[in-house]
């Protein structure tokens, strides 16, 4: 992981950057859970189906995503803490990002492994038709929605690349600053005091090494 520049700033600014913004974002999602919740709306339903989930499942659901949710809050807060206490405050965001970023690209084969606040295939497609205000739509428009909706998600899973690619150098970086630090603190010199011609002489009659002194 070389460089510690990304774009226009640091690679901790960047981190701190991101960490900043998926705390506002995770905090709205819980909001809106919460919500979702309290007013008992049946907001999770089974994707690609018209049956809504048991409820057994929609605790499930529920439940998962608040604690996803929770974690990556948590991070994302210790991040903010990485430039004094060092990089292993930074580890559980390139985890949880990982972890994050594995949920997206299988999200593509089955839409139950979608995190909370990931665009839905199906709910997109209910905005757009409230939007028109209309019941269907024909082929043509099906056709140019789902490749848009296809570039847009690749496009979120990408940046979700880009976030894991920073925090990981931030991670780096830090790490080589620290242990550079615990060097320069800890780092003894020895010296060795060099005889004279005749001490030299001397010791070498007696067998006896040079002293020597730590500085």
């Amino acid at each position: 992981m070389s460089g510690t520049r990304i774009l226009c700033c640091h690679v901790t600014t960047a981190t701190l950057s991101f960490a900043v913004l998926y705390l506002i974002g995770n905090v709205l999602k819980l909001v809106n859970i919460i919500l979702m919740v309290s007013l008992d709306k049946e907001a999770f339903s089974v994707t690609y189906h018209e049956a809504k989930d048991t409820r057994g499942q929609r605790v499930f659901d529920i439940s998962t995503n608040i604690l996803m949710l929770v974690l990556m809050s948590i991070s994302a807060v210790l991040v903010l803490f990485s430039k004094r206490k060092g990089p292993m405050f930074v580890l559980p965001f390139v985890l949880m990002m990982f972890v994050e970023l594995s949920l997206s690209f299988l999200y593509l084969f089955d839409g139950a492994w979608g995190l909370p606040g990931t665009p839905n295939y199906r709910d997109m497609l209910q905005f757009v038709k409230s939007v028109r205000r209309v019941d269907s739509l024909n082929e043509e428009e099906i056709g140019h929605f789902t490749m848009s909706y296809s570039v847009l998600y690749m496009l979120f899973v990408l940046l979700k690349v880009y976030v894991l690619h920073v925090s990981m150098r931030c991670f780096y970086f830090l790490k080589a600053e620290s242990m550079a630090a615990v060097s320069v603190d800890t780092g003894n010199t020895v010296t060795v005091k060099l005889p004279s011609y005749d001490e030299a002489l001397k010791m070498r009659a007696e067998d006896i090494p040079p002293s020597y002194h730590e500085a």
